[in-house]
Formats: structure tokens, sequence, C-alpha cells
């Protein structure tokens, strides 16, 4: 595998959450528009940060304690890292759809502090999982068996919202970083995200984050 395709995606957790909380709690109570828009990015992001974790839980740290056995420590550390984040994401996501009912200034703090909350603890994995798990995943686990990561969370985000993710994977992405992902897709994939995706993208950058979006480049 290449690692640089881990710390691209978590670059998208590390930017989206503390971004959608500062968006939450300046929403105006009341706006269910406004609370409708932001709720319905924060679903995106949170469904997919807990299916990347559980496709890890279930598909690499087996392996991983099978075969990196000196590394036996850091796969149990992660492993239990992902169960206080499992804990912050359930609150989130608990607090959201709540959020999303009452549109109200008081349930807007609550989801933006356990935001927050959830944003340490996954900040704090990710810096460990990237300098210590990383090399161990780089010498034992086979491209195949991360690409099966990846078409795990594919599968769990909706068709239409997959234009989307891929376009916040792509906003930050430097051009190597860019080209690693997009040549992983097939042929029609990669047009569609060029004369299609990349205005999507665009368009709901405006719509989440107002006034204005960044166009991710292709």
């Amino acid at each position: 595998m290449n690692p640089q395709e881990m710390v691209v995606l978590h670059r998208v957790f590390r930017r989206e959450i503390p971004l959608l909380a500062d968006l939450v709690e300046a929403a105006a109570p009341g706006d269910r528009k406004r609370v409708s828009t932001i709720a319905d990015h924060l679903d995106l992001i949170l469904g997919a940060l807990g299916e990347h974790h559980e496709g890890e839980d279930d598909l690499l740290w087996p392996k991983l304690r099978e075969r990196a056995a000196p590394g036996g420590d850091v796969v149990a550390r992660m492993a239990g890292q992902h169960e206080a984040i499992a804990g912050a994401l359930a609150t989130a996501t608990d607090l959201s759809a709540r959020w999303r009912i009452k549109a109200n200034r008081d349930a807007a703090l609550r989801l933006a502090d356990a935001l927050r909350e959830l944003d340490r603890h996954a900040a704090a994995h990710m810096d460990d999982e990237e300098e210590h798990l990383l090399p161990l995943m780089a010498d034992h686990i086979t491209p195949r068996e991360w690409s099966e990561v990846g078409e795990r969370g594919r599968r769990s985000v909706p068709k239409i919202k997959l234009l989307i993710f891929l376009g916040a994977i792509l906003e930050d992405a430097t051009a190597q970083e860019r080209h690693l992902f997009l040549a992983q897709m097939p042929a029609p994939a990669r047009l569609l995200w060029s004369t299609i995706g990349t205005r999507l993208y665009d368009r709901a950058l405006t719509r989440v984050r107002r006034p204005s979006g960044t166009i991710p480049r292709t």
C-alpha cells in the first residue's frame, strides 16, 4: 500500500470536523434550511469516519496482529483509540440528529462541543497512526488488502455523495496525491469527476461554507 493515501484521507477529517463545529455554532437558530445543509454534510463526514475505522478494525488489525508481531502493542493502542473515537462519534451523530430537528441554540452548542471533542480524539489518533502504524502497514498490508478497505468505504457512501467525498479528498491534495487517487479510478469515473464532479463539489462547498468555496484542482 502507499501510506500517503491514508494521510490524504485523514486530511479530510482533520479539516472538516473542526470546520463543521464552527459552522454549527454560527448557524442562526431556527434557520432550518441552513441547519439541514450543514447536517447533511456532517452526516457524510461522520459516516465516512465511522466506516473507515470499522474497515480498519475488521480488515486490517487482524492481519497486522498476525503478521507484525513486534508491532502488536501499536495495533492494540490503535484499537483502543478507535473505541474512544466510536463513543465520541456516536454522541456527535446523535446530537446532529437532535439539532436537525430542534434547530435551536442549545442543540447547536452541544453538537459543536461534541464535534470538538471528537476532533481531539481523532486528531491524536491520526497523529499516532501516521507516525507509528503506517510503516507497519506499508510492510505487511498488500495493495489489494488496502484497496478492500477503500472499496468497503465507497460502498457505504450513497452514490450521489461519492463525488462530494472525492472532492473533499482532493481539496487539499498535492498534484502527486491527486494523481495517486485519480489513477486508481476507472476512466469513465475520472471523466465524470472532471466534467461534473468538480462543479458539484464547488456548489456543495458554497452551500455549506458560505459565502464561497474552494474549487478543487484537477
